[in-house]
């Protein structure tokens, strides 16, 4: 009986994943027209010292008229040299900004008060949003200012992945963090929105204002992205467009311990409970536990393989690994980033137990943030 249950389980992920993946888009069209309007950078950094040399040098060199952007950084209470570090760009950029966040109000999370105060000082009619130790394409300012060519559109969520160096553990993050972006891509495409980062956002600002910012989310510690997104979902009639280009890529620096990548993964499972008490759309409420369940599934099948050695327990893995492999190669081939068959089988191993595990203990442990 559990076996049934566990098999029927695994069907119904497949068949979940291929409806999605029915809907993927082919690669990017550039659009032929000129489309430059005003945009505001927005970055939060706190105790960044060692990524903003990269960081300014990405903004340096985007190919956009400098005429036509600004970057505003908020020092959010930093313990080290960023201040010092970002100031020293000041002589350099005409167009650099820099926030001194000293103290952040009670009942407001850190990097959203940091980010707020960056977005009440922009002059940008499009905010675009990342992060102080992600790298950048010389091309990411243009390409993610490009949909709001269409004026229905006033949020986007761009590329991006955990994992910059070319080694056997970024090559294992970075695979995983890509993975969960193609399933959050793919359900756009459904018009399903569950997620976004904030490595790589972009938004106009009079949506912001007309959803009233941060407002009944800004005493979270996180959610600047997710939550934010779930804002416009429910309360705009605005579209959100998922962006599938290698041109608008992002990356970042990809936790230097197995203890740091449990403690990032914790922070965000952290929120899994906030969903069901915030006003976030319904299909959140639906497809994470789905996705809880069919992990769970997964977890006693290698368990019962292990255990009883009888192979028929196969099946419900080799199920869900099609059905990631067909999910993730495809938006790997959008974004241009070369899938390892090697990392994809040790991952389909180890993510339903990593994801059972945070899943069930982030609601009952005390999240430290940064």
């Amino acid at each position: 009986m559990i076996f049934l249950i566990i098999l029927i389980i695994s069907f119904l992920y497949l068949f979940y994943i291929i409806w999605l993946t029915e809907s993927f888009q082919g690669i990017e069209k550039k659009s032929n027209d000129i489309f430059y309007p005003f945009v505001s950078i927005v970055i939060s950094a706190k105790n960044e010292e060692h990524n903003i040399d990269n960081l300014m040098h990405n903004l340096m060199m985007q190919n956009y008229p400098v005429d036509k952007f600004e970057i505003i950084i908020a020092n959010d209470k930093s313990e080290d040299n960023t201040l010092n570090k970002i100031r020293k760009y000041s002589t350099k950029m005409n167009n650099l900004n820099i926030v001194d966040v000293k103290n952040t109000p009670k009942n407001w999370g850190s990097k959203k008060w940091a980010i707020k105060q960056c977005i009440d000082k922009s002059l940008g009619e499009i905010i675009l949003q990342t992060d102080a130790d992600c790298t950048h394409e010389s091309t990411w300012l243009f390409e993610m200012v490009q949909p709001f060519q269409k004026h229905n559109i006033g949020f986007v969520c761009g590329p991006s992945y955990i994992g910059k160096n070319n080694n056997f553990w970024d090559e294992i993050i970075k695979l995983e963090s890509i993975a969960q972006e193609s399933f959050t891509y793919a359900n756009s495409k459904r018009n399903l929105y569950i997620s976004c980062t904030a490595r790589n956002i972009a938004f106009r600002k009079a949506l912001f204002s007309d959803i009233n910012g941060y407002e009944g989310i800004n005493h979270i510690e996180s959610g600047d992205d997710d939550l934010l997104l779930h804002k416009v979902v429910k309360n705009s009639k605005t579209e959100v467009y998922f962006l599938a280009n290698p041109y608008a890529l992002v990356s970042s620096n990809s936790p230097n311990s197995i203890k740091g990548f449990y403690m990032q993964r914790l922070r965000y499972a952290s929120k899994g409970l906030l969903y069901f008490k915030l006003p976030t759309p319904k299909e959140v409420k639906i497809i994470l536990p789905f996705l809880m369940v069919s992990n769970f599934a997964i977890v006693c099948s290698i368990t019962n393989l292990i255990s009883t050695q009888s192979l028929i327990w196969l099946l419900p893995l080799i199920l869900k690994s099609i059905s990631d492999f067909l999910i993730i190669t495809k938006y790997m081939n959008l974004i241009s980033v070369k899938f390892n068959l090697l990392n994809f089988i040790i991952l389909a191993v180890l993510h339903p137990f990593y994801i059972v595990l945070l899943g069930t203990i982030s609601p009952l442990t005390k999240v430290q943030w940064k």
